[in-house]
């Protein structure tokens, strides 16, 4: 059994999408053929989908919303770069729906003044060509138009959300992708992906919970270097005091602990404190440690 990716579940979840009025449906449409591409031939406007589910849609949403029935459902054809399916549509329907969203002009319109059309476009166009990177690896949403002539309207589209994605073209084929986390989180609500939203900021807290253990792992093993490499400088201070002329004019408290310490290097204050006899506290051997390097 086939696991499905992030993009397809997603996918599922624009597919249980109900519209809120005929006027979204065809917004969410234009944005399909805008990405996707479509054919003019006679009477008929034939719509390219790469993938099944997403001619599904538009054969059975368009018996649905539109008075002019579509003529053929999603068929698989062969076309220049690999198959896809293909809805034939008869040219009335273009007319009287579609056209007006795949003007530039009445794009602008749609971006600046209806948030639901806005949204339904930007539903179409990531049911159309949309991808969702492996978020347990990194996060990423990519929009593929076929043409450059949706580029800037869809990233307009992304503003109008508080969304900044960026551009690419390679060969004939332009992208809008964004990786924020935050601007994905806020473009699957958008999708109505509440879950794989959630997905998403459950892995955010746990990178950030993994990133601060290991943020005080590595304080604390700087902390046992700095440590270490303080307890070896006393240790061949103590070491060259001993063996001076000085020696013998060390106090006996005084030559104790130099000893301890130069026994026991690994043992921290507090721990060589406790050895001592009677045992003293961590700030009492840090006094005579300064007493005996004060000495050299």
């Amino acid at each position: 059994m086939s696991v499905e990716t992030p993009s397809g579940e997603i996918k599922k979840e624009i597919i249980k999408h109900q519209y809120g009025t005929k006027e979204e449906w065809a917004a969410e449409m234009a944005a399909i053929c805008l990405c996707s591409g479509y054919m003019e031939e006679d009477d008929v406007v034939k719509v390219l989908c790469p993938k099944e589910i997403v001619g599904g849609r538009l054969y059975q949403d368009a018996k649905m919303y539109a008075e002019v029935p579509p003529l053929q459902e999603a068929t698989r054809v062969g076309r220049r770069g690999g198959s896809c399916y293909e809805v034939t549509f008869p040219r009335e329907l273009f007319e009287n729906y579609i056209e007006y969203y795949l003007s530039p002009d009445n794009l602008s319109d749609v971006i600046s003044e209806d948030p639901k059309l806005r949204r339904a476009m930007l539903r179409g166009a990531f049911l159309a060509r949309g991808s969702y990177s492996n978020p347990e690896k990194k996060s990423r949403i990519e929009i593929l138009c076929r043409t450059d002539a949706f580029v800037k309207p869809l990233v307009l589209l992304f503003h109008a959300e508080n969304i900044e994605p960026s551009t690419r073209v390679s060969d004939t084929t332009w992208a809008v992708y964004f990786k924020k986390i935050d601007a994905i989180s806020d473009f699957l609500v958008i999708l109505g992906s509440v879950k794989q939203m959630m997905e998403l900021q459950n892995l955010r807290a746990q990178r950030e919970v993994n990133r601060m253990v290991a943020s005080t792992v590595n304080l604390d093993n700087w902390t046992m270097k700095q440590q270490a490499d303080a307890s070896a400088r006393r240790t061949k201070q103590l070491q060259a005091l001993l063996a001076s002329e000085k020696a013998g004019r060390i106090p006996k408290e005084l030559l104790d602990v130099a000893r301890l310490h130069i026994d026991n290097p690994g043992l921290s204050l507090t721990e060589l404190g406790k050895l001592m006899d009677p045992p003293i506290s961590k700030s009492g051997m840090n006094h005579r440690l300064k007493k005996l390097i004060d000495m050299l």
